[in-house]
């Protein structure tokens, strides 16, 4: 998440009055070095963090398109008694200050979406500096920068599947300004506003490519605005690509209303009905067989001892 330089200024006050600090540099194997600094009370948490690989976010600069690695990220934990933690909304769990490479994260926080994991977390928040510096500071889109930064942490799971079918059945469309205005809501629209994101994101680099993103801010780090970089790269308007988004959903839309209708439920609930009865009367004639072949050979036994008893 962007940050103006207010936050910032609270968050150095906070480690300048907030007791002895731990400034240490995490051992990174990839090209992004992470600097983590932590009260006494969240070392152990940042211990974790000094432990993740960061070989991982090479993919992140990858699909970035960064180039600039040199400055290392500083990654600062934040405890909920902080005067930090009390001004920002609660169910932020970290923010980043791309122009400061500063991350700020609330470890109690995480565990709700989309703050899945502490790793998850950091890649977040780092991708969105990584993004900044692929655009050389240009303005990206709050929708565009949140999903891509999402897109490029982690897999489109099952759990964001069901999140974005859920918000696709209970909800209407969004343009891309209605889309951009959730982000400054509550925490039920912020939330909408992340799955809708990430989903239209991966939409357009599947549609486009993996490296559509970073020509996009290629093109922005060149002084252009996202607007003609997206043009440029993919040949449509960001409305264009909106409504393409909307229309391949409306079809998923229309077939998952269609199962959820009560007469699709009904047939299937038959179907499953009659499915029952042929397996029940399929091992019945089983166990029938089984019944026969048992008395046969029991008759066969019984006949040969009749035999042999008549020979004696």
């Amino acid at each position: 998440m962007t940050l103006t330089r207010r936050w910032f200024l609270v968050v150095i006050a906070f480690l300048a009055t907030g007791g002895v600090q731990t400034l240490v540099h995490a051992q990174s194997p990839g090209p992004i070095e992470l600097v983590v600094d932590a009260p006494d009370e969240l070392e152990s948490i940042a211990s974790q963090v000094r432990g993740f690989d960061t070989a991982r976010l090479v993919s992140v600069m990858r699909l970035t398109g960064t180039q600039r690695s040199e400055v290392p990220i500083r990654v600062v934990l934040v405890p909920e008694r902080s005067a930090t933690a009390r001004d920002t909304p609660e169910w932020v769990a970290g923010f980043a200050d791309s122009a400061s490479d500063l991350v700020v994260l609330f470890p109690s926080r995480i565990g709700a979406y989309p703050y899945g994991s502490l790793e998850e977390v950091v890649y977040h928040e780092v991708a969105h500096i990584l993004i900044r510096r692929a655009a050389d500071g240009t303005r990206v889109p709050r929708w565009f920068n949140e999903g891509l930064a999402s897109a490029s942490e982690r897999n489109w799971g099952l759990w964001d599947r069901s999140r974005f079918t859920w918000e696709l059945l209970i909800r209407g469309t969004l343009t891309a300004t209605q889309l951009e205005t959730l982000f400054g809501q509550g925490r039920r629209e912020v939330t909408r506003a992340y799955v809708v994101s990430e989903a239209l994101v991966r939409n357009i680099l599947q549609r486009h490519g993996p490296l559509t993103a970073a020509r996009i801010l290629r093109q922005m780090g060149n002084g252009i605005s996202f607007e003609a970089a997206l043009y440029a790269t993919t040949g449509l308007t960001v409305s264009h690509h909106v409504r393409l988004f909307w229309a391949h959903q409306a079809v998923w839309k229309r077939w998952i209303t269609l199962a959820g209708h009560p007469f699709t439920l009904w047939i299937f609930a038959t179907f499953l009905a009659l499915v029952a009865i042929w397996r029940h009367r399929c091992r019945r004639f089983r166990r029938r067989q089984q019944w026969e072949i048992e008395e046969r050979a029991e008759d066969q036994a019984w006949d040969e001892h009749r035999r042999r008893h008549q020979v004696h």
